[in-house]
């Protein structure tokens, strides 16, 4: 076995602010592990055989090198539609190298991608192409968050009404380098897929068409980036038929109420921090709030109320998260009741 980068090494020699930063890999709704403080695109897994890293896994690092350096630097070009085989397999083959990095608990937990599509993969190491069922976008990123970053999310294909399946049938795939963004999805059951279109007009790569023009749609902010990468702007042709993030893997805790308060589980999967039932009734009328907390683990957790519930934009120091919600616009409010005091920050209107 050899050490295979998740990141291809040419990141590191195309201009990219190589600086040392956080890297963190872990479970959707939980803290993610740290990995250290170090050079952006020098993660690596020991998972891969030296036949495998140095043939048709460098074949395609080498296509992608070619065809993406310029859109990663964010220069507008084109891709002809030659190239986007190669470079949708590269999306999936790095998508599965990255969750190589969660943790063997984790995977005993079920984090993980059924080891059926690592085999399959191999198996089409000379196609010109991903697996079977797999589409793929190309999209900007204007975020100030991510110079790298590589998300994997469960997905199911639901009748509306219907009860949601008991294991998922697909992942989407989100990659940002520099500028570029990639987003795709792979059903793991090929006979439930169906075509699909993205929110923001992103054009389709895979599978190929036409030759591409770079950039096209609506780019993605560090705001719109979290609800893109589970999956939420896909969209059917098909009435009745909806794509989403599997829920028993996605989502926390159901929260509830406490008196006038509202008990909501933190991402650390060991406490629980309390917010006014106010703001629930307000995120029903359409009006979203955002206040910072901490649990025991002396985490701070930034945390917006929308309509279907309380989200978790950030976690960090208190130093760190109190940054951010200082930066947040929209004025600042103060409840108080038998419980105490609570601060918050209006995002769509007054309270």
């Amino acid at each position: 076995m050899t050490r295979e980068h998740v990141f291809g090494d040419w990141l590191t020699r195309i201009g990219l602010d190589l600086d040392p930063v956080a890297h963190a890999a872990g479970p959707l709704n939980r803290t993610a592990r740290d990995l250290g403080v170090v050079r952006p695109f020098h993660n690596r897994v020991r998972e891969v055989c030296g036949q495998c890293n140095g043939g048709w896994m460098s074949r395609l690092e080498a296509a992608a090198r070619r065809v993406l350096t310029p859109f990663i630097r964010g220069q507008p070009g084109y891709m002809e539609p030659a190239d986007q085989g190669a470079i949708a397999a590269w999306v999936q083959k790095t998508a599965l190298v990255a969750m190589l990095l969660s943790s063997d608990e984790d995977r005993a937990r079920g984090y993980g991608l059924p080891s059926s599509e690592y085999r399959k993969l191999y198996e089409r190491r000379d196609a010109e192409g991903p697996l079977p069922a797999t589409e793929v976008w190309i999209g900007r990123y204007e975020g100030k968050g991510r110079i790298g970053s590589i998300w994997v999310v469960p997905q199911i294909v639901a009748i509306e009404g219907e009860r949601e399946p008991d294991t998922p049938q697909g992942y989407a795939m989100t990659i940002v380098l520099g500028e570029l963004l990639l987003h795709g999805i792979r059903f793991t059951a090929p006979e439930l897929h169906v075509d699909l279109s993205t929110e923001r007009g992103l054009p389709r790569l895979w599978p190929r068409d036409a030759r591409i023009s770079w950039p096209q749609g609506m780019p993605v902010d560090d705001a719109s980036f979290l609800g893109l990468s589970v999956g939420k702007e896909f969209r059917v042709a098909e009435p009745h038929v909806v794509i989403r993030r599997w829920d028993r893997a996605t989502d926390l805790p159901d929260s509830h109420s406490v008196g006038s308060m509202v008990e909501l589980p933190t991402i650390c999967g060991e406490h629980v921090v309390y917010y006014p039932e106010a703001l629930v009734e307000e995120a029903l009328r359409g009006r979203s709030y955002t206040f910072m907390t901490s649990c025991d683990c002396e985490k701070a957790y930034l945390i917006q109320t929308e309509a279907d519930g309380a989200h978790c934009k950030a976690v960090g120091t208190p130093a760190a998260v109190g940054e951010l919600y200082d930066a947040l616009p929209g004025d600042e409010f103060i409840l108080e009741d038998e419980n105490g005091r609570f601060v918050c920050k209006a995002t769509d209107g007054p309270l």
